[in-house]
């Protein structure tokens, strides 16, 4: 289960925030970021695979390293959108929740999560979670607050739209949608 999720939950069941300490808070935010873009760039899924392989072999000194903290400090491969989420937990906290920086990171979490969406989803998605933990900031003592409420609302009627990853089976042409 994500952060984001166990937030949510969390808040529904009016319980407080408990989560585990992460290895990730030992890794410095630029770290964090280069690691994670040099992953979405390497096209990983969330099931682990990899869709770019050659982009680690062209990756910069910084991103390779950042990935080999990574492997020294925890010694298990790098869960994207575990490291995204600390990524926008470190933004939205550093910079405010309704700040650039963090609704960028709210996108970088979404393009993980959601490899080849439609860029409108991906982009509501990741409006609809930073709108969230905003108002998780300014409401979070009070669970019933319209605005709190308003929020995960829109999160869930986000979540509700059906995203299916194409395949080679569904990417057809429209040729080949006419011969079929």
């Amino acid at each position: 289960m994500s952060r984001l999720t166990s937030r949510v939950e969390a808040l529904k069941h009016r319980r407080g925030r408990r989560e585990r300490y992460s290895i990730l808070k030992l890794l410095t935010t630029d770290d964090l970021a280069r690691a994670l873009v040099l992953v979405e760039r390497g096209g990983v899924l969330p099931n682990g695979e990899v869709s770019n392989p050659e982009v680690y072999w062209q990756a910069s000194r910084e991103e390779l390293e950042a990935l080999e903290r990574w492997a020294e400090l925890c010694g298990e491969p790098l869960d994207p959108l575990e490291a995204a989420e600390e990524l926008l937990d470190r933004m939205g906290e550093a910079y405010g929740w309704r700040s650039r920086e963090a609704f960028g990171a709210a996108l970088l979490r979404e393009r993980l999560e959601l490899p080849g969406a439609s860029p409108w989803l991906v982009e509501k998605t990741a409006e609809a979670i930073a709108a969230f933990y905003a108002e998780l900031a300014e409401h979070g003592n009070q669970p019933r607050h319209p605005d709190l409420r308003g929020a995960v609302r829109r999160l869930e009627r986000l979540r509700e739209i059906v995203y299916v990853r194409p395949t080679p089976e569904t990417e057809l042409s429209p040729k080949d949608v006419s011969r079929a």
